[in-house]
């Protein structure tokens, strides 16, 4: 690929873009996700140490890296994380902001609510007519 090829289309917008819902969101939404996303790489990593109640262990499993560079990285020790944990970071990011994943996670966990509920009450049903082991 020479230099005068178009190569990849790419949007010169900052506008944060979620892969699975860009097409579905409204204009209202977008400007949302856009103004709830953290600019700049150590404010992201924070974001999603929040996301995490603290535990950078778990931040770390999400990013498929350690939880010293987590700890480093939001601290704003040098050098900045590779390109892999960047566009990790942004996507993780990305899923805690975009209104419409937001939305998903929060039906999801309604129906696994649902469904522990139902489980406990078969649980207690069944429980019943049988000595505790």
């Amino acid at each position: 690929m020479n230099a005068s090829s178009p190569g990849i289309a790419r949007s010169n917008s900052k506008v944060p873009r979620c892969e699975r819902h860009d097409a579905f969101l409204s204009p209202e939404e977008r400007a949302e996700s856009a103004a709830r996303f953290p600019a700049g790489g150590r404010a992201q990593m924070a974001f999603l140490l929040a996301a995490c109640d603290g535990d950078a262990l778990m931040a770390a499993a999400l990013l498929d890296t350690r939880a010293r560079t987590v700890r480093r990285h939001c601290r704003g020790w040098p050098p900045p994380p590779g390109l892999r944990l960047r566009r990790a970071l942004r996507r993780r990011v990305l899923d805690l902001v975009c209104p419409r994943c937001r939305s998903d996670r929060a039906a999801e966990a309604a129906r696994q609510a649902k469904r522990d509920a139902r489980r406990a009450a078969r649980r207690i049903q069944h429980g019943q007519g049988r000595p505790d082991r």
